[in-house]
């Protein structure tokens, strides 16, 4: 089957009514969605996720924290989210001033485009669920330059009828500093593909359970990786040892549990036996005490009635 065959029977199926959507040609889209699209500042709201393109995101401005399945992401300015999903719903909340451009590319096309580029991950498998999670800035610089371009071009120029080849080459050197950023990063870590699996896989049981969390030796174990190369490995992939992710991810939460919940209730459900610690953990985390956070909430939700 030619491509052209394969590639007319699909489009995107999860951009945002209201973004900035533009399809370059069947198989390959390109948008800009801003927080007044997605309407879900300090809420978290569920969308689905597309389920035969390959997306490549970069966050121009604000905070988003993300779930899908059981992966949890805190993504800021600069930061690369790369994924395919497979129509899997994703739970997101994001700042005010939250600003994203995307770039979804059908698998099959995407294999032409790489062409001999060495990327490290296969992503063209359309059973394979996956989300790599980047965010070193300093190698982001020319995928954020890249990105800004885009938004500028997207949102100052009707695309639909100009400048529509200017826009096509803009989003293949988008694609070309994504690739690179991926693999300059990932070309330094010491671990190889299957390694790179079995951390996504700790990643996962890490935090299957947050009322409960597992020792660094059960995790080594599960995976079939030694203590010390899942900690290096870890931390390089999500940016924070184990421990601090587990703690920072089961402070989220905590939060969200706060809204409905009373400091003690959610203390116990996370897990806490000593209120007091868990009060610490969450002022660690948040600047504020949970009753402050849960004083908050009941406060808004009075004045919303």
């Amino acid at each position: 089957m030619h491509l052209d065959e394969i590639l007319k029977n699909y489009r995107p199926d999860n951009h945002v009514d209201g973004s900035s959507y533009i399809e370059l040609q069947p198989g390959l889209s390109v948008c800009v969605v801003t927080a007044e699209h997605l309407n879900a500042v300090d809420v978290c709201k569920k969308f689905p996720s597309c389920n035969n393109h390959v997306c490549f995101n970069c966050q121009l401005q604000g905070k988003l924290q993300m779930q899908i399945k059981d992966r949890h992401f805190s993504t800021h300015k600069g930061d690369l989210i790369f994924g395919f999903t497979g129509g899997e719903n994703f739970c997101l909340q994001h700042s005010d001033d939250f600003c994203n451009v995307e770039v979804m590319v059908m698998p099959k096309l995407l294999e032409v485009l790489l062409g001999d580029i060495d990327f490290q991950f296969s992503c063209l498998d359309h059973n394979m669920n996956f989300f790599l999670h980047h965010h070193k800035l300093e190698a982001n610089k020319n995928v954020l330059s890249s990105a800004r371009q885009l938004y500028h071009l997207i949102r100052n120029t009707d695309c639909r009828v100009t400048n529509r080849l200017l826009l096509y080459a803009y989003v293949l050197e988008y694609l070309n500093w994504y690739f690179h950023a991926f693999n300059s990063c990932l070309g330094k870590q010491e671990f190889t593909q299957r390694e790179y699996k079995q951390i996504n896989v700790a990643h996962d049981y890490l935090l299957k359970d947050l009322s409960s969390p597992p020792t660094i030796d059960w995790l080594a174990k599960q995976v079939g990786m030694s203590q010390n190369k899942l900690k290096k490995g870890f931390k390089k992939v999500f940016g924070k040892s184990i421990y601090a992710y587990f703690l920072a991810e089961r402070m989220n939460k905590a939060k969200q549990l706060l809204v409905t919940n009373s400091v003690t209730e959610t203390a116990i459900i996370m897990g806490y036996s000593n209120i007091s610690h868990f009060s610490s953990a969450f002022r660690k985390q948040f600047g504020v005490l949970p009753k402050e956070v849960r004083q908050q909430n009941a406060y808004t939700i009075n004045n919303s009635e």
